[in-house]
């Protein structure tokens, strides 16, 4: 079957999929941001990684880090072009629960929906964010080219989202604590789990090594039940951290489909510096 173009898919820049990958796909990306002290920043840096390892290490100093995301009525102007084209749109969005995105989106798709009521337009609530919403994103891609309708893809997403697992291994509490509300402990080296779309704690471990440690058994342990489609790791300037962890999962042979990319600077400016995360698929 032919590619259905009669929809077009949406999602935020920050959705842990390369500039290359969006392009190809023909996805619409909205636009992000973060504020690092006064200075203001768009999510897709210029200059790639060299750009990202600097704004991590202005992030280390800071005095104060935001994400930014945008307004409901600046998500509307960036959509109504497609409309009017006749496209019908499927969004997909961050999790609900881990900020304004999702609802700020919710309510720019509910008004155009009532300014063109001949289209359709729905939404994906990814329960994640980052690579892991890039799994999801990756999976709607091939439908569309395969020819699945947007309600085929949007049933497909909705009963495989609980597949996909987040972890993060967060060093630095003091970003977490400014960005989220949750129970999460004052000290470093804390894991944490998104469920069903919540940022939740799961464990701490003593040492950075034992934190790395701790994502590779959930892993593992996740493997003796399911078979591990693919992982994405993200890391928040920690590569050698990264790499050690891919390592490890693949002297297991838990999966070949491994890939390592920098956590976005918006959510680097929510988990700090030096975070790593772990997302995968199990079926």
């Amino acid at each position: 079957m032919n590619m259905d173009s009669s929809y077009q898919i949406i999602t935020e820049a920050a959705c842990g999929l390369s500039q290359d990958f969006l392009k190809q796909a023909e996805f619409l990306t909205v636009p992000m941001g973060f504020t690092i002290g006064n200075q203001n920043y768009d999510q897709v840096p210029e200059k790639g990684n060299s750009d990202l390892h600097s704004i991590y290490q202005l992030l280390r100093t800071a005095s104060s880090a935001a994400a930014v995301t945008f307004d409901t009525s600046d998500l509307i102007e960036f959509l109504r072009p497609a409309l009017a084209r006749g496209k019908d749109l499927l969004y997909v969005g961050v999790s609900d629960a881990l900020g304004e995105t999702w609802h700020n989106a919710t309510r720019a798709l509910a008004n155009l929906q009532r300014e063109f009521p001949t289209r359709r337009i729905e939404a994906i609530n990814s329960m994640t964010l980052s690579a892991g919403q890039g799994i999801l994103l990756q999976h709607l891609s091939k439908l569309q080219q395969k020819g699945a309708s947007l309600l085929e893809a949007k049933e497909w997403a909705e009963s495989n989202v609980s597949h996909i697992h987040s972890l993060a291994a967060i060093q630095n509490p003091d970003f977490l604590v400014q960005s989220f509300k949750g129970n999460f402990s004052n000290s470093q080296n804390q894991i944490l789990q998104i469920t069903e779309g919540q940022l939740l704690f799961k464990e701490q471990a003593e040492t950075r090594q034992e934190m790395i440690s701790c994502l590779f058994k959930n892993l593992q342990k996740a493997a003796l039940l399911n078979t591990i489609q693919s992982v994405s790791i993200v890391h928040a300037d920690c590569e050698k951290d990264a790499q050690i962890l891919k390592q490890m999962i693949q002297k297991q042979n838990l999966t070949h489909m491994i890939s390592i990319s920098f956590l976005e600077p918006i959510f680097g400016c929510q988990f700090g510096p030096d975070t790593l995360g772990l997302f995968y698929e199990a079926e």
